[in-house]
């Protein structure tokens, strides 16, 4: 079954082609007058920074005024969720996160500052990525065939590093187990886990798209899947962990933000000028390079995609006993 973001890809190029002649009408023909800020909950040089940083020059360009992106991250990107949904809703302070911020930390933490649906007005999907199950290449499994039936056969002895307790690429790996009837040895860990993995500290990893690829490219780890719906174009012979594991998903899509109670025309201008950059060759090939997809969408598509993730990673978090407070 196609995922609620996997469903938007075949809306999402008429959507673009269509976005650059929709109308401007009332007071969003005027927005924006000054210039933007975009705060990202992560530090510079991840992911959703450099995403934002490409899109946000265009975005600027076809305002006529200054985009500027500001970084703070912390607790789990509950910091800069926060500022957003304090902000004063008029489409000049905006969110650019990942999925887990909205879907995730709900369910990790007793209490945040913001709630995922009253405190924001979705704005875009932006691009889409997954994981990139790893292995080290001395473990002797070279699938997840093999990976499930050695972990059924030695439950507990698999290790997998993950960048804490809560993070993506552990509830992932929770999500796997969990589909797989397996148990696994969770290892959170601060360094890299590609270098964890050449090293012998840890059997597995889940990479994001970002590291991953370059990793499977690289040969020094053995790629076993991804975890998207269809297999990467950037590494076409790697496997969906759905080939072996029917239903499994697992993605880390970013989207866009407004402050709850932000004028639905300025959403709506700003969702449409989003469209327009992401249907540019450009910022398409841009993002293609660092294995992110470009999807754009409408504010109601990305709605319905935070209520569906949120239920999702809920039941996954809840089922793994993950409590970050």
């Amino acid at each position: 079954m196609k995922t609620p973001v996997a469903r938007l890809f075949g809306r999402a190029a008429l959507a673009l082609a269509l976005a650059a002649s929709w109308p401007a009408h009332g007071s969003e023909k005027n927005f924006p007058t000054r210039p933007v800020k975009v705060i990202i909950p992560f530090a510079a040089g991840t992911s959703p920074d450099v995403v934002m940083r490409i899109v946000g020059q265009k975005l600027g360009d076809i305002w006529g005024q200054s985009l500027i992106v500001e970084n703070r991250p912390g607790a789990g990107g509950a910091i800069g969720a926060t500022a957003v949904a304090q902000a004063q809703p008029d489409g000049y302070t905006l969110l650019y996160t990942v999925n887990s911020v909205l879907c995730a930390n709900p369910h990790l933490y007793g209490k945040l500052g913001y709630d995922a649906f009253k405190s924001f007005a979705p704005v875009s999907l932006m691009v889409n990525l997954g994981y990139v199950l790893l292995a080290r290449s001395d473990l002797g499994i070279n699938n997840v065939a093999e990976m499930v039936a050695y972990a059924k056969k030695h439950p507990g002895k698999l290790t997998y590093g993950s960048a804490g307790n809560g993070s993506g690429n552990h509830i992932v790996m929770e999500l796997l187990t969990s589909m797989t009837g397996t148990r696994m040895l969770h290892v959170p860990m601060n360094t890299n886990k590609v270098l964890a993995l050449l090293s012998g500290q840890i059997d597995l990893a889940m990479e994001p798209y970002t590291n991953g690829v370059a990793a499977a490219r690289d040969g020094k780890v053995r790629p076993l899947a991804v975890t998207l719906a269809k297999r990467s174009e950037n590494i076409p012979d790697v496997p969906t962990v759905g080939e072996t594991v029917p239903g499994y998903v697992a993605d880390a899509w970013h989207g866009l933000f407004a402050t709850a109670g932000t004028p639905p025309e300025v959403v709506d201008k700003i969702s449409a000028d989003v469209a327009r950059v992401l249907a540019m060759p450009d910022v398409r090939e841009r993002l293609a390079t660092a294995s992110l997809e470009p999807v754009g969408s409408t504010p109601a598509e990305l709605r319905d995609i935070v209520r569906r993730d949120y239920d999702k990673w809920g039941a996954v978090i809840r089922n793994a006993n993950i409590r970050l407070d």
